[in-house]
């Protein structure tokens, strides 16, 4: 190194020493000296470690290269174990670990309430009872309700309708966020009704503005009036407060006027809150608990079965998966143990392939730290191609994820493989790779330095060692696959019960298509009416369409209108205004029940005579009938409800089934249908049955509707398949992703365990050729193989039902009437792996009979 430097220095020097320095001239110096770094390096590699290691991966790429299909096979299940890993844990990473973007998140919470006999279930806020909880808590620092609302723009391609919210004093300053433009809302613009000012969100921003950079202080015109634009909001600004599925798109500052103050009935706020310096969540639940039960015996007959249930953000943004998450990444984590165990069962039957090898690199001096380290280098290069690969797969489950599931979970849409993932499967497989090398390197090198060159062998794995060691291997597969396959059984029966409820109305063929008729055009219930007729009019026209109908409560709808009003029955003694029953009103046309093919169970359905100059009508669900006319009918009875405010007394004219309208999991209510033609109103949805595919004719049924009035944008248009299928869309996907694992986990187990004791028997080759030998025949060889198998076996279901017990708590509450100690599930899937796995060890077994003695006697 010295002689280097002087050589350099003195050619530096002999360059600088001429009347006139060339650049050239140094330039060649400078070559010269940066060239020889390489030969230093290599010169450092020669007397250090590095070079041992270089050639120790060297020589593991060619021992893969020797036997390509053992190393493929490996390869493939490491890199499925460690890219499901990798995918799970970035759902993970995304909803419940990554740090959020708001300001202080672990400070926000959302409250929501939620019925004593039905914890589970959170319901939106009365207005009245969100002010109760303003003036009386004293847990929070700012404390904030979003309204549903929306806004009709006419300005694009065709009318379309903005999904919005109204949002009270101090929302923005609740969740600490700022606009990327512009600014918040200030203190009087929450005074001003109508609103004179909005904020867009970033996807309305791009959509309808182009990403205008100068949209700050320009007016557009929604719902007829121009908003001052005051602010755009942040692209991951999707706090979904309101429980819906589409973002809201645009904000206005939200006036509270008297009717609201005294609404603790209807329930569709949506509440923020942010906890005050030195106030945490259990004190924040504490205290909302206190103020409940107050509530609760004021207003008994509104809120006396109604708790506040306060809710983290993060929980909150994680929405109905975040239980399921910690199942699924526990079932990954068991696949990639799984693989880890076939691999290190493949890694030990290649080590018996090399016995020479290892203890020739014995014999000539190579000592047990060598033996293990070259074994390790082995695992690890094997582990990082896995990784690759597994990269590779994660990165398209991950955008399966996003595919599947964004419309439900909102976040979801910022999944990406970025940089704290990759590092996260770097270290995955590290880990897999200590775990599939470090025992067989361990035995490995122990065997080879105490048995040296006998025979020319060494065993590795022989006596009581390989038992014990084929034994946990065995019992590992089997309880692992039987943990996975008993958990996925459990929430796939639950999903099968779920599915096969009965919601109450027909789900196929039909289209659905929401409209609010309210505004200059309809101000008066002749023009509802009138608009409403002449559109189930030419929709009735549509070839395909057999019934048109129209409700305000459409089942299964984003945006269920739910009106909810006192109620009693004529000629029975009224109860205290706060214990008086509360039912859903819903206004239906003649057409809505056939269209749904709801069942009429007692009486009639409305027809054309039930109009504005007859007698006030109302039809009932069979629950309603059953709770309050027991043992009798109620046909022609009258009743009386509170229809916003106003008393309106109807005679019964029929009862149909009832209908479960939130989910097919949720309850089922009591509801009062009335006729359209008896209250218009303006937020109804549309109901067609059609002959053929429903959703190929939703443009045609738009186009009809647009023929009566141009300008009237859709608020929502689906099928109810399709609206089914949201409900279910995050039970699907964890059950489809479990049911993936555990067939992945059942398929990997049955190769193990037929590779490993494939890899046992082979190993007591020379044992059952001396049996034969001595006189053992061919079903004392069979017996005993398969007798040892089976017992490892057996001992794997037992440790397998233990594990699947511990885990099926875990499940419990995401299960639809499915027990968690299901008898079926437990039995089917214990024994459709046990005879799986006894076959997997009845095949070696059988293979063992076949052994040639004299083959055997001379084998190592």
């Amino acid at each position: 190194m010295r002689e280097w430097e002087a050589e350099i220095r003195h050619r530096w020097s002999t360059v600088n020493r001429g009347p006139k320095t060339r650049w050239q001239d140094k330039a060649d110096v400078v070559r010269r000296s940066t060239g020889a770094i390489s030969d230093a390096a290599w010169l450092r590699q020669q007397f250090t470690a590095d070079h041992d290691v270089m050639r120790d991966v060297q020589y593991a790429l060619r021992m893969l290269r020797r036997r390509p299909v053992v190393s493929a096979l490996a390869v493939t299940v490491l890199a499925i174990g460690i890219g499901g890993t990798v995918a799970v844990f970035s759902v993970v990473d995304t909803l419940l670990l990554r740090e959020l973007p708001y300001r202080e998140p672990d400070r926000i919470v959302t409250i929501w309430l939620t019925n004593r006999e039905h914890p589970e279930e959170r319901e939106g806020v009365a207005p009245g009872a969100f002010l109760d909880w303003h003036d009386r808590s004293k847990s929070f620092s700012h404390i904030a309700a979003a309204a549903p609302t929306s806004f009709d723009y006419l300005d694009g391609l065709e009318p379309e309708t903005l999904v919005g919210a109204s949002v009270t004093e101090g929302f923005f300053e609740a969740l600490g966020v700022q606009p990327i433009l512009g600014r918040l809302f200030v203190p009087h613009e929450y005074t001003v009704f109508p609103p004179s000012v909005v904020m867009i969100g970033h996807g309305t921003w791009q959509r309808m503005f182009g990403g205008d950079p100068e949209i700050i202080g320009r007016k557009a015109v929604f719902d007829g009036a121009p908003l001052e634009i005051v602010g755009v909001l942040p692209k991951w600004f999707h706090p979904t407060v309101l429980g819906r599925l589409r973002a809201e798109e645009l904000w206005v500052p939200g006036t509270l006027t008297n009717p609201e103050f005294a609404n603790r009935r209807t329930r569709y706020w949506g509440v923020a809150a942010r906890l005050a310096p030195g106030v945490d969540i259990d004190d924040a639940r504490a205290e909302l608990s206190i103020i409940s039960e107050q509530l609760g015996r004021e207003y008994p007959n509104t809120l006396g079965a109604m708790t506040a249930t306060v809710v983290a953000f993060r929980d909150h943004l994680a929405g109905p998966i975040r239980d399921p998450l910690r199942v699924l990444l526990g079932a990954v984590v068991l696949v990639l143990l799984l693989g880890c165990a076939n691999v290190a069962s493949l890694m030990l039957a290649r080590a018996s392939d090399r016995q020479r090898e290892f203890a020739v690199r014995a014999a000539i001096g190579a000592n047990r730290w060598r033996l293990i380290r070259q074994t390790l280098v082995e695992s690890l290069v094997l582990s990082m191609l896995a990784c690759v690969a597994g990269l590779v797969l994660a990165r398209g489950a991950i955008n399966a994820f996003v595919a599947t599931a964004a419309a439900t979970v909102p976040q979801l849409a910022e999944l990406a493989l970025d940089r704290r993932l990759a590092v996260f499967a770097l270290a995955t497989s590290a880990l897999t790779a200590i775990l599939v090398g470090l025992w067989p390197a361990i035995r490995i090198s122990r065997s080879a330095l105490r048995q040296g060159l006998t025979e020319g062998a060494v065993s590795t794995t022989g006596g009581p060692d390989r038992r014990r060691l084929v034994s946990v291997l065995v019992v590992s597969e089997v309880a692992l696959a039987l943990v996975i396959l008993v958990t996925a059984g459990l929430l796939i029966r639950s999903f099968a019960s779920l599915v096969s409820v009965d919601p109450g109305f027909a789900q196929s063929n039909i289209a659905v298509l929401q409209i609010f008729a309210y505004g200059q055009r309809y101000q008066t219930t002749e023009q509802r009416v009138a608009f409403f007729e002449q559109a189930l009019e030419r929709m009735r026209a549509v070839p395909g369409v057999e019934k048109v109908g129209i409700v305000t409560a459409m089942p299964f709808m984003p945006a269920n209108i739910n009106i909810q009003g006192g109620f009693r029955v004529e000629g029975r003694p009224a109860p205290p205004e706060r214990e008086q029953p509360v039912t859903s009103l819903t206004v239906a046309s003649p057409d809505y029940f056939p269209a749904m093919r709801i069942p009429l169970r007692q009486g009639r359905l409305f027809t054309d005579n039930d109009h504005a100059q007859g007698p006030l009508v109302a039809i009932i669900n069979d629950l309603m009938a059953d709770r309050f006319w027991p043992g009798s009918s109620p046909i022609d009875q009258r009743v009386t409800v509170n229809w916003q405010g106003r008393w309106r007394t109807m005679q019964v004219v029929g009862v149909v089934g009832r209908l479960r309208h939130d989910g097919l999991d949720s309850d089922p209510r009591p509801e009062v249908f009335i006729p359209f033609s008896q209250l218009p109103y303006g937020s109804m949805t549309f109901v067609v049955r059609t002959a053929t595919d429903a959703a190929s004719l939703i443009p045609t049924l738009k186009q009809r509707i647009w023929d009566v009035d141009p300008t009237l944008p859709m608020y929502e248009t689906s099928t109810i398949e399709a609206l089914v299928s949201q409900t279910l869309a995050p039970r699907r996907f964890i059950t489809g992703l479990l049911g993936i694992l555990a067939g992945l986990a059942f398929v990997l187990a049955t190769i193990g365990i037929d590779g490993i004791v494939s890899f046992a028997t082979a190993q007591r080759t020379r044992e059952i050729g001396v049996r034969v030998v001595v006189g053992g025949s061919t079903r004392d060889i069979l017996r005993l193989v398969f007798s040892e198998g089976a017992m490892r076996v057996g001992v794997g279901v037992l440790v397998g039902l233990a594990g699947s017990l511990a885990a099926t708590r875990v499940v419990a509450s995401l299960l639809y009437k499915i027990s968690p100690t299901d008898p079926l599930t437990l039995v089917a899937t214990t024994a459709l792996l046990t005879v799986v796995a006894l076959l997997a060890c009845y095949w070696p077994a059988r293979r063992a009979t076949r052994v040639d003695p004299l083959v055997a006697l001379r084998s190592d």
